[in-house]
This record gives structure tokens, C-alpha cells and sequence, in this order.
């Protein structure tokens, strides 16, 4: 019952952090082209629209990918640096955002394909709060190893907001404790309302994943 309760929750994670994070980003793509080419100019419109081609099918992978771990009970290897680079390069564009990534190598050789699956989502959630609720300029991801840790920085220069007056976490900020935990490790959130956000996820490297 706990195995399976812990799954459903992984499986809910995903959902929200991969696929919806996607289709968000599929949008924000849209809703710039439109306000871009108000005209319906069909000639300047096609670049955005490429985009969004491959943004969906890049979504359709995602979850094909997600159903055949589901089948096989396996999670499929992937290059984390790429995946932060394309992850990067997307929300540069629909999101307007200059974004400094800095991944150190020898952090991403000592992850399994497990911790750098939850990596991933913690930054794309983060990304995604830039673009969408923050309205930040600038945004950093930072990867780093430290000894037995390893932790993980994303901050950005955007709206910002007052930790103290926000009782109930937003669905988006429990998942990223939540990878953190499953990790490990802890997530941190620092915040000034008009001077941004930084947010840090640090743990200690195990051999097994710690159940939620």
C-alpha cells in the first residue's frame, strides 16, 4: 500500500511538473505569437509555429516515455545537461528571460538517472514560475558539488514575494520539496517582495532513494 500510494504520487508529480509545465510553455509560446503578429500575418506567424510543433512533440515523447516506464517499471536514462540546455533555450524565448546556466560536470557524473530526472523538474517548475508568475529578466540555474552534496540553484530577478504571508504553499513549490525530500536532501526558498527569488535544493548523496 505504501509502494503504491508513493506511486501514484510520483505519478502525480510528473503530470503536473512535466506535462503541464509543457503545455504552459506550448501557450505562453502561442500567446506570444500572437501578440507579436496581431494581423494574422500566416508568412510571419510560421517561426512561432514551428516552435510550437516541436515543443508538442517534444510533449508527446515526454509521456510516451512516461508510459513506457510506467509498463516496465524502469525509468529511462537521458543526458541531463542537454535536457537543461533545451529546457533553457525554450523558456530564453517564450519567456523573454536571459538565462545563465551553470552546470558543473563532475555534479552531473555522480547522479543517477533518478536524481537527475527530479533535477530536471525542480528546475522546469522553477522556470516556469519565472515566466509565468514572477515576470523575471534574468534568471540563473546553478549545479554544483560540494564534498557529499550536491545542490542545485535557481534565482531570478522578478516580482518576487513575501514567504511569511503565503500560509499554503502552491501545488508547484510542495512538488519541488518533494523531489528535494525524495532526494535526500531539503528545499530552501528565499524571496523579497520586488528583489526575486532563490531557490535551493541541497542534498547528500545516497545509494537509495528516500521514500516520500
Amino acid at each position: 500500500m505504501s509502494a503504491l500510494l508513493e506511486d501514484r504520487g510520483r505519478i502525480g508529480r510528473d503530470l503536473h511538473d512535466c506535462v503541464l509545465q509543457s503545455l504552459y510553455a506550448i501557450g505562453l509560446s502561442l500567446e506570444q505569437s500572437r501578440r507579436t503578429h496581431p494581423s494574422g500575418d500566416a508568412r510571419a506567424a510560421r517561426p512561432a509555429g514551428a516552435e510550437v510543433v516541436d515543443q508538442l512533440n517534444t510533449l508527446i515523447h515526454d509521456i510516451r516515455r512516461m508510459i513506457t516506464g510506467l509498463e516496465r517499471g524502469t525509468v529511462e536514462a537521458f543526458d541531463l545537461g542537454a535536457e537543461l540546455s533545451s529546457l533553457v533555450a525554450t523558456y530564453t524565448q517564450i519567456g523573454h528571460m536571459q538565462i545563465a546556466l551553470d552546470l558543473q560536470p563532475a555534479a552531473i557524473d555522480i547522479l543517477t538517472g533518478e536524481e537527475e530526472r527530479e533535477i530536471l523538474n525542480i528546475v522546469r517548475e522553477a522556470l516556469s514560475n519565472c515566466a509565468r508568475h514572477a515576470r523575471a529578466t534574468q534568471a540563473s540555474v546553478v549545479l554544483q558539488h560540494r564534498g557529499p552534496r550536491v545542490r542545485l540553484t535557481i534565482e531570478d530577478n522578478g516580482a518576487g514575494f513575501e514567504p511569511e504571508k503565503r500560509p499554503v504553499a502552491g501545488y508547484g513549490l510542495t512538488n519541488m520539496a518533494a523531489r528535494a525530500k525524495r532526494l535526500g536532501g531539503q528545499l530552501t526558498v528565499r524571496s523579497c517582495l520586488g528583489r526575486g527569488t532563490k531557490i535551493i535544493a541541497e542534498f547528500v548523496l545516497e545509494p537509495v532513494l528516500t521514500p516520500v
